[in-house]
């Protein structure tokens, strides 16, 4: 029996992003910009789909966990106009992503935002709206 103990309900999407690892007390970045998308998304966390995790010697889930002050930041690109979003988050799991010829990452995030703050609304609004333009195309 497979039982589900997320605290969020998740919604399959697949939103472009860019990720940047940034030092969480100055605010200097310390590696990226990483593309990806978002698979899947909840008030507490995110699937994210990366081509490329490493950059010279940083690695994007692995330096990041090894250094407390060091945090995740997601650039939510959301087309016909662009809307900007950087949400903070944490690496929390990296797995191999296999599909046919596809080698790609799947890397969980947890965010670093009350889910029941100011920037979690934003985000839930900007989702509803780009749910609504989808369903038109």
């Amino acid at each position: 029996m497979n039982t589900d103990l997320r605290r969020s309900k998740r919604d399959s999407v697949y939103l472009p992003i860019s990720v940047s690892a940034q030092d969480g007390i100055s605010g200097g970045q310390l590696a990226g910009p990483f593309s990806g998308r978002i698979i899947d998304i909840s008030l507490h966390g995110a699937c994210l789909l990366m081509t490329q995790v490493m950059r010279g010697s940083y690695h994007v889930f692995h330096t990041t966990r090894e250094n407390d002050s060091s945090l995740l930041l997601l650039h939510i690109d959301i087309p016909p106009e662009i809307i900007d979003l950087a949400l903070p988050a944490r690496p929390v799991w990296l797995d191999i992503f296999r599909q046919d010829q596809i080698r790609a990452f799947k890397m969980g995030v947890e965010f670093l935002t009350s889910p029941d703050g100011e920037q979690m609304k934003r985000l839930q609004r900007i989702m509803q709206q780009y749910r609504r333009d989808s369903d038109m195309w």
